[in-house]
């Protein structure tokens, strides 16, 4: 369509606010119904209106169509954290990462994807995407419902075990800031809507861009396998710190090195650091707030992604005004931001539960 770097951006931008705003509306939805029902629903409706994509005839009904989508991944994702975290024990960080890894593992598959079926069917070979989805969610309703609604856990009222609840109890500032951090991790992440084309600007091919956004989505959800079982074992907050901590330095070191076998190392590097910060900012969300895991999770995942689509839009306005460089520069400071947030975290939890052992007021 001859798109510009602002046009491109708003996609994301449409596609990440949509979803964002909408989920915690079905993450309560998902606290007082039958996730198993809204993940299922979610997977047919994403997949029917993002199949349309290819076939849209103009830019405007492939906002509308991006849109629609968005409401199907909106459901999808608080309801699916819910099934997957509750009833779980100590592992609940192992399988938010299982949860996990499941979508950064096809992100990582679909450029390469969709590359070979566009360059099969052309640009209408994106529909091809609509029966799949209906196949998969009515699998999945069919498997849910035999597992889950079948009554072996109380999903409509959705708890985390005591010893999580004793831990926080519900407290709304430490929620707030875990979002935080989760959302300054995601604009950073609106790096990958670029990558190609500043790939293209730096003498690689088009071919090369497409093989690194593979590279980093892989090493994601590798990290993200990890990151949950890390977290079991020494705890969320010193995970999720560790991921953004060291995300800032991997990446400069990535936007100054000229090597190709070096760049493919250190965007490895950052898609694990990346991906350990997934399942722990979705299961710390949780444990800081146990009374809706479903509402917790809509709000690390929904809200936390929302600022993946404004990074897109603002780096795109940056890119056309500057240059690309300039505009991937400025995302250098988002997880400082993200990893300040988590270490504000964690001094005033020490601090209330000191004051709660001396019997003073909360």
């Amino acid at each position: 369509m001859g798109l510009s770097f602002a046009q491109i951006g708003f996609i994301a931008f449409v596609l990440s606010i949509v979803a964002s705003v909408a989920q915690p509306a079905f993450g309560l939805l998902s606290d007082r119904w039958s996730p198993w029902k809204l993940a299922s629903l979610g997977v047919i409706w994403s997949g029917v209106f993002l199949g349309m994509i290819g076939v849209a005839p103009s830019y405007t009904l492939l906002i509308l169509a991006v849109a629609l989508g968005a409401l199907g991944s909106a459901a999808f994702h608080p309801s699916g954290a819910t099934i997957a975290s509750v009833g779980v024990g100590k592992h609940r960080g192992a399988m938010v990462s299982l949860f996990s890894v499941g979508g950064n593992l096809g992100a990582a598959f679909s450029p390469l994807l969709v590359a070979a079926i566009i360059g099969w069917l052309g640009l209408s070979g994106t529909s091809i995407l609509i029966p799949i989805a209906i196949l998969t969610g009515l699998l999945m309703y069919w498997q849910l419902r035999i597992g889950v609604g079948s009554g072996s856990g109380d999903y409509s009222q959705a708890k985390i075990d005591d010893a999580s609840r004793a831990n926080s109890n519900g407290w709304q500032l430490g929620l707030i800031l875990v979002v935080l951090s989760i959302m300054f991790r995601s604009w950073f992440l609106s790096f990958v809507t670029y990558l190609p084309t500043w790939i293209q600007e730096q003498g690689g091919a088009l071919e090369m861009g497409g093989q690194l956004l593979f590279v980093f989505s892989a090493f994601l959800g590798g990290g993200s396998l990890l990151g949950g079982v890390l977290s079991d074992r020494i705890g969320r907050w010193q995970v999720l710190a560790l991921g953004l901590g060291l995300l800032s330095p991997s990446y400069w070191f990535f936007m100054n090195t000229i090597n190709s076998d070096i760049q493919v190392i250190l965007l490895s590097i950052m898609g694990i650091l990346v991906g350990l910060t997934f399942p722990v900012g979705i299961v710390f969300a949780q444990e800081v707030w146990p009374r809706g895991v479903g509402l917790a999770s809509a709000l690390a995942i929904g809200l936390g992604s929302a600022p993946a689509g404004i990074g897109a839009a603002i780096t795109g306005l940056l890119a056309d005004k500057y240059s690309l460089e300039v505009g991937l520069r400025a995302l250098l400071y988002t997880p400082i931001c993200g990893l300040a947030c988590v270490l504000i975290l964690v001094v005033l939890q020490h601090r209330y539960h000191a004051s709660q052992s001396l019997g003073q007021p909360q």
